[in-house]
């Protein structure tokens, strides 16, 4: 396996120009980007100038982070302005992706984004209807790029599509080979508290495109989120148990950590990265 590190975990005290030299200082395999860093640092920066940093850096790029869907994209009932702007942000990562040697694309399935709202509304026949029409569209609009989409289910009840065996319905009807899954151990776990990650051994193994791991705090219910989420070494996830049936699944590719804890933000971003 090759190790990663995914932006959001120092998001709030750092940029993408600094995970870049710490990252490769602290010798992890790939980074992954993410996207409203990305556009921070086109700012001041140019598309060239992080290809540059790849060419000449052990450290390479994987996934961009990531399209948020929503559920009328590509629809009869598509709003064009919203639509026109979400397929801006995904092309822009596209763009990139062929600058800089990427491969991989994180795709979120719709969820209720306000924290205060409840539970996501939606059938889940209509939710897998539309994913399976994003995905087909958006898998050959990134064809031409090389870039393959990495579906990923979040557990909590925000989230239209929250376990693995929903995701899995979705990626074999889209049927492209360019649209898998990443797997993510705290978004698993997000599902009634499951440390039960045998399901990831049932999915085509050859669409395992990414893995993100980390645990999360023991808090109550109703306090659970992605903000709970911490370093692997602690906290309710069974990380042995999510290692264990990735590697049963014949997964061998890169395993990132992922937080959006915002204590780690109030650290130095160096103790971040290399604590991560």
């Amino acid at each position: 396996m090759k190790i990663s590190y995914n932006e959001a975990t120092a998001k709030g005290c750092s940029s993408l120009a600094l995970d870049l030299e710490l990252c490769e200082k602290a010798g992890f395999d790939y980074i992954e980007i993410r996207l409203d860093m990305l556009g921070d640092y086109l700012k001041e920066h140019t598309v060239e100038e992080l290809a540059a940093f790849f060419r000449a850096s052990r450290l390479k790029p994987h996934a961009m982070n990531a399209l948020y869907l929503y559920p009328e994209f590509f629809g009869d009932h598509d709003d064009p302005e919203r639509r026109d702007a979400l397929l801006a942000e995904f092309q822009t990562g596209l763009d990139v992706c062929k600058a800089i040697g990427s491969h991989y694309f994180i795709i979120v399935p719709p969820l209720q984004r306000d924290p205060n709202g409840g539970p996501f509304v939606g059938a889940r026949e209509e939710t897998f209807e539309n994913c399976v029409r994003i995905l087909k569209k958006l898998g050959e609009m990134a064809r031409p790029y090389d870039v393959n989409l990495c579906f990923e289910l979040v557990g909590f009840e925000r989230s239209s599509v929250r376990t693995v065996e929903e995701a899995d319905a979705i990626v074999r009807a889209a049927d492209r080979d360019n649209v898998g899954f990443v797997f993510d151990s705290y978004n698993i776990y997000l599902n009634n508290r499951t440390n039960d990650f045998s399901a990831i051994r049932t999915v085509q193994p050859e669409k395992i495109f990414a893995v993100h791991m980390m645990s999360g705090k023991d808090v109550p219910d109703g306090e659970m989120g992605q903000d709970k989420r911490c370093f692997p070494d602690a906290g309710v996830v069974d990380i042995g148990n999510f290692l264990e049936n990735l590697r049963e699944a014949g997964y061998d590719g890169m395993v990132s950590i992922e937080t959006f804890n915002p204590d780690y933000w109030e650290k130095a971003p160096a103790w971040v990265i290399k604590t991560a």
